[in-house]
């Protein structure tokens, strides 16, 4: 086996795992350099056997930290080649090269959580996914200030609004221009969605939506792609920019976090279901603890047992001295007590703020050897639920 990056000669394989895979028919003219400097293959025997994309990504820590990770896409293999261990090398080859890159965070979106779950990978969010007619929105009442649609010249005013309101929460991509150009407001064949932003009367930009409409049984959906306001006045805003939309639709839908009780507002509620999103991976633990942002105001000593059995570097008591919300990270000896011990997947449930500490102890995937730790971590990884309406 061989793994390396891909070049202008692997692009008829590559095209053909993307198409195979995915059931699409990817546009060779669209892989610039850039693109396909991104992309890792496996070859055995010279065969293409297998392929992903490195997506350089930074995330939001919450509380105003980023880190380093990658978006994992893309994973292809060849029909032939499956069941050998091909894909599974692959990423174990990946998670090496990231890891010496300084990349501690992986982030996937899986066709299957059980498989990735083997290689350390856990579910770190989920959303509310929201809908209903737009007569139940029917209460919120067009206020002052004005709605104006929104393209790639408004990108500034967009990223305003998106960084205000999900401030605080993990997992968050920190954008870029050609991220919300090509990734936010045009979908994989380039074509264009709708998005207005809401301007108040002082002209301040403080909530947008990103939509389409799409058919749903024998009419049409309003289908969010993201909904976004910074503020209750802004929210009630977008919510009747929705109900206007009642002659036009019969349903509209959008997700929220996890921690969002939209049918607090709504005098009847709208179906609302639960969703699992993307999957982490920490790759350097001691790298992903020390690049975290904790509270400012909480200070102390946590010492937690790792067990990691796909990444041995990781397996290992790590001490963390938090102040002034950082984190001095310190190997122990594999003999040293801890104050916990969890799976690398639990850990990065708790990391990500998925999990709280108190409860995975109650249900027995975290031990909790001394209360006054339990304790600590309560506090260190406090803060909102995660949240990322991206997809790759």
């Amino acid at each position: 086996m061989h793994y390396r990056s891909l070049t202008e000669a692997d692009l008829a394989s590559w095209k053909y795992l993307e198409g195979y895979a995915f059931q699409v028919n990817p546009d060779r003219s669209e892989m610039n350099g850039e693109k396909l400097a991104r992309f890792r293959g496996m070859f055995v025997d010279g065969a293409h056997a297998a392929q992903l994309e490195l997506i350089p990504l930074q995330i939001q820590t919450g509380l105003g930290g980023t880190i380093a990770a990658a978006g994992i896409g893309s994973v292809a293999s060849a029909p032939e080649l499956r069941r050998r261990g091909y894909t599974a090398a692959l990423l174990r080859q990946s998670a090496d090269e990231l890891r010496a890159s300084a990349v501690p965070l992986a982030i996937l979106h899986p066709f299957s959580r059980a498989f990735y779950g083997r290689y350390g990978w856990a579910t770190f969010m989920e959303y509310r996914v929201y809908s209903g007619a737009p007569a139940l929105f029917s209460h919120f009442r067009p206020g002052p200030g004005r709605f104006s649609p929104a393209g790639p010249a408004q990108i500034a005013d967009l990223d305003a609004i998106y960084r205000g309101a999900l401030r605080g929460r993990f997992g968050t991509v920190v954008r870029d221009e050609a991220w919300w150009r090509d990734e936010v407001l045009h979908d994989w064949d380039n074509k264009p969605y709708l998005a207005y932003i809401w301007r108040d009367v002082h002209g301040e930009p403080r909530a947008y939506l990103v939509f389409r409409l799409v058919p749903d049984g024998g009419g049409q959906r309003l289908q969010c792609k993201e909904i976004v306001a910074r503020d209750p006045l802004a929210r009630a805003e977008l919510f009747a920019f929705l109900a206007n939309h009642d002659s036009q639709v019969e349903r509209v839908r959008f997700k929220a976090p996890a921690d969002a009780p939209v049918n607090l507002l709504m005098p009847d509620p709208l179906d609302c279901t639960i969703e699992p999103h993307f999957m982490l991976r920490l790759l350097d633990v001691p790298a992903a603890l020390a690049g975290y942002q904790y509270p400012s105001q909480v200070a102390g000593r946590l010492t937690i047992a790792v067990r990691d059995d796909w990444i041995s570097e990781n397996q290992a008591v790590f001490a963390l001295e938090v102040s002034a919300g950082k984190a001095e990270v310190t190997r122990l000896p594999a003999d040293s007590p801890a104050d916990l011990g969890c799976d690398v997947r639990v850990l990065a449930q708790l990391y990500s703020r998925y999990l709280r500490p108190r409860i995975a102890a109650a249900f027995g995937v975290l031990d909790a050897y001394e209360r006054a730790g339990l304790d600590l971590a309560e506090q260190l990884f406090a803060g909102l639920a995660p949240f990322n309406s991206d997809y790759f």
